[in-house]
């Protein structure tokens, strides 16, 4: 069965254009708070933590709106969402200003993500929803690492509006690219009595969650680090990011079914925790970019192994239920790692904000071995334990 056809590669183009303009954002946000606005690390991780904050408060309604309205126009509506937030902040002049409308570009990346996930989960068989997922993902780390690119070439010093105006016109052309999907409305996934969180997805998610809250201090910390250390910039830093994860997704996508998920979640915990944990040890242009590639290694092997994990564990109309679920925790994740590690960086130092989010892997590691893999193979084994006892 061919998994990349031309449905799928609108789905991914939509998403990269999306993530282009997050990437925009991830280098314009920082330096809009400390360097126009006199906010501090607090006020960064406060503003990561509220985009987060918004993006899971609405994550039980998508699986309503999917069933409502179809999963194409929750992508389009989410990027819609996103660029007009981009526009308000222009006007913003206050650091409290800015929570309301980062709110809301949260509202539109969980809009557009979750619709474009279930899309994709759609068109893969379940025995390669976690190779589906790498060539997806191959969307947003390329928009991320062209994101930030671009914003810093447009920022330069301060040209903060210009900057925003160009991630909205990235945020617009993916809802104008998400609108030409096809999709039947006789397709649109069952809507669900209520709103309602899926028990699948909750323990692939608590370590999704915590590996996401250490790479969320790399978001938000490494464009002021990248100076402190003497860069220009970040911009090279995130390209070398994106770069590794692009051709491990890539070259490997096939890699976490062949190597077992569980194996996978493992590289990709110890990965992105021994990265942050160099970026404290080794202050220096070296250092961020050798801690940048360990770090990468495990971005890559993340989300794909631990989305399979959850996602071939329930009925095809419970799927996006559980996509909705489970990809809540990058915003919690993102959340925790802005409120709590952006307070550790606050009292301490970006570093010390790194090396938070180091033991914050390292906890996940624990969870994924002592929770989630035994809770995983005690529901393999009741099928055989049923079928036994009759």
């Amino acid at each position: 069965m061919r998994l990349v056809t031309p449905r799928f590669l609108v789905v991914a183009g939509s998403t990269f254009l999306f993530f282009t303009y997050i990437g925009v954002m991830i280098v314009v946000i920082p330096r809009l708070i400390e360097d126009e606005l006199g906010g501090s690390e607090f006020d960064i991780g406060l503003n990561f933590a509220v985009f987060s904050a918004a993006a899971i408060a609405v994550r039980p309604a998508l699986s309503w709106f999917a069933g409502r309205f179809g999963l194409r126009m929750m992508m389009a509506f989410g990027a819609a969402l996103a660029g007009a937030a981009s526009l308000v902040i222009i006007g913003i002049d206050n650091v409290w200003l800015l929570l309301p409308v980062r709110g809301v570009q949260g509202i539109g990346e969980a809009a557009l993500f979750v619709g474009g996930a279930s899309l994709i989960n759609e068109f893969a068989p379940p025995t390669r929803r976690a190779e589906a997922a790498s060539y997806f993902s191959v969307a947003v780390f390329g928009g991320i690492g062209v994101g930030p690119i671009i914003g810093e070439t447009v920022l330069a010093d301060d040209r903060f509006a210009a900057a925003l105006a160009v991630s909205a016109v990235f945020a617009f052309a993916s809802m104008a690219l998400a609108l030409t999907i096809r999709e039947d409305p006789s397709t649109f996934p069952v809507a669900p009595k209520g709103k309602r969180l899926h028990r699948a997805a909750l323990r692939p998610g608590v370590v999704l969650g915590l590996g996401i809250a250490g790479f969320a201090t790399f978001n938000a910390f490494m464009p002021k680090h990248a100076e402190d250390v003497g860069l220009g910039g970040a911009s090279a830093v995130f390209a070398v990011y994106s770069i590794i994860c692009l051709v491990i997704r890539l070259v490997g996508a096939k890699l976490p079914e062949r190597i077992g998920l569980a194996r996978s979640v493992s590289i990709a915990l110890t990965g992105v925790g021994s990265g942050l944990a160099m970026l404290w040890a080794f202050p220096s242009i070296p250092g961020v970019f050798a801690a940048t590639i360990v770090m990468s290694v495990g971005m890559a092997f993340m989300y794909p192994a631990l989305m399979a994990l959850a996602v071939n564990s329930v009925p095809d109309d419970e799927r996006v239920a559980v996509i909705s679920t489970f990809t809540m925790f990058f915003e919690i994740g993102s959340m925790f790692g802005g409120l709590v590690l952006g307070l550790v960086a606050e009292l301490t130092s970006k570093r010390g904000g790194f090396l938070g989010g180091a033991v914050s892997c390292a906890i996940g590691l624990w969870v994924l071995w002592r929770v989630l893999l035994p809770s995983v193979r005690a529901e393999a084994a009741m099928p055989k334990v049923m079928s036994e006892s009759r």
